[in-house]
């Protein structure tokens, strides 16, 4: 398997209340627009995490997201590399009128088990929340301080995104 330049985490933007596997997900990121889908050529997760806190692959190990179906590799601020995303379920309030941090215990195990996965398997992997992605900074997801929530579990400080500092 290619090196993993990104460990990007998202939340679903779901309800607190609305529970759901892969399969959801794959047809509501490749459905066409015209049947309310994404429109994506391939779901734009690696990996989900339902309440439970199993852990559902969507995208094979052995097929790494090169395709950037987030637009991520866009923009002035451009990452390069290669990048797996990961969602847990939920993200929203119960009415999804808010972003939330839903995560139930079992999610909050299985993504911290699975960042300290990848930290082990690629010690140069660059953690952070989909918001925190350069062209995407207007996005709720996934509803939590990526980056505070690394540091409270011990994750160097090397594998956690910084902004790039402002030109002035």
């Amino acid at each position: 398997m290619k090196e993993i330049d990104y460990l990007i985490i998202h939340s679903t933007d779901t309800s607190e209340a609305k529970d759901f596997g892969k399969d959801v997900i794959i047809k509501k990121h490749t459905q066409t627009k015209r049947n309310n889908g994404l429109g994506f050529n391939r779901p734009g997760f690696d990996y989900l995490i339902p309440f439970d806190g199993s852990l559902q692959v969507i995208i094979n190990e052995d097929n790494p997201t090169q395709t950037d179906v987030w637009g991520i590799s866009k923009g002035v601020e451009s990452l390069t590399g290669i990048a797996k995303n990961i969602a847990y379920v939920g993200g929203r309030t119960l009415k999804e009128a808010w972003d939330k941090d839903t995560r139930t215990d079992a999610q909050k195990q299985t993504l911290e088990t699975i960042v300290k996965f990848y930290v082990l398997r690629f010690p140069n992997i660059v953690i952070m929340g989909f918001n925190e992605v350069p062209t995407k900074i207007a996005e709720d997801s996934p509803a939590f301080s990526v980056s505070d929530w690394l540091v409270s579990i011990g994750i160097p400080e090397k594998n956690i995104y910084k902004k790039p500092q402002e030109k002035v």
